[in-house]
C-alpha cells in the first residue's frame, strides 16, 4: 500500500484547498482544531461512478473499516495504512458515501468530522445544549447549523452530529462536524 498522495493526485491536489477553507470555516466558529481530534476527512461525490472510482483509488491507500448503509446510502470509510496530515495533525479515516439524489455543487473534499466528547452520564439533549452554549454557533448569522443522529444498523453508540458550514455554499462549501465519539468507536464491533 502506499500513501494518499501518490495515488491520489485529484484528491490530494485539492487538499491544500480545502484544509484552507476548513481553517477559515474554524475561524468563524471562534475553534481552534487543534483542541479537538480530527476524526476522519469526507468526500462527496454525485456520480456512482466517480464513488466507484474513488474507492478504487483509496483502497490503493488503505482497507476497508466499515461500508453501512447510512441514511439509505452506503458509506464506506477507509482506513488508510499512511495517516496524511490535514490542519497539524495525522488522519487516517477517510468517509466516502456513495451519492443519494442530491447533487453537490461541488465534488470533492467536503468536511471533516472533529469529536467533543460526552460528559459522564450526559444525554444527547445535554450534549447538544452544552456545546451550543458553549460555542453559540446558532447566533452566527453566516452560519448554518443542523443537528441530526443517524442510525445505524448494528451500531451499539449514540451517533449525534452537529454540523456546522457557512450559509453561503459560494463562498465555502465545507462543513465540520462534530460528534461525542470518534468514526472508528462508533462502528467497532
Amino acid at each position: 500500500m502506499t500513501n494518499l498522495q501518490e495515488n491520489l493526485t485529484a484528491l490530494s491536489a485539492d487538499l491544500a484547498t480545502f484544509e484552507r477553507k476548513i481553517q477559515n470555516l474554524a475561524k468563524e466558529m471562534t475553534i481552534d482544531l487543534s483542541d479537538y481530534e480530527i476524526d476522519h476527512l469526507a468526500l462527496r461525490v454525485n456520480s456512482e461512478q466517480n464513488a466507484k472510482n474513488w474507492l478504487i483509488l483509496l483502497l490503493k491507500c488503505g482497507k476497508i473499516l466499515s461500508d453501512n448503509i447510512v441514511n439509505g446510502r452506503k458509506i464506506y470509510l477507509v482506513k488508510l495504512a499512511k495517516p496524511i496530515k490535514f490542519a497539524h495533525q495525522f488522519v487516517d479515516v477517510i468517509e466516502l458515501p456513495f451519492p443519494k439524489h442530491k447533487q453537490y455543487s461541488i465534488e470533492g473534499w467536503e468536511h471533516i468530522e472533529i469529536v467533543i466528547p460526552f460528559l459522564q452520564n450526559e444525554s444527547i439533549n445535554e450534549w447538544v445544549n452544552r456545546i451550543n452554549m458553549h460555542f453559540l454557533w446558532n447566533e452566527l448569522t453566516q452560519l448554518n447549523i443542523k443537528v441530526s443522529e443517524p442510525k445505524v444498523v448494528g451500531e451499539r453508540l449514540p451517533n449525534p452530529s452537529i454540523a456546522v458550514s457557512f450559509a453561503n455554499k459560494a463562498v465555502n462549501h465545507t462543513c465540520i462536524k462534530v460528534h461525542p465519539y470518534s468514526i472508528e468507536k462508533i462502528v467497532e464491533v
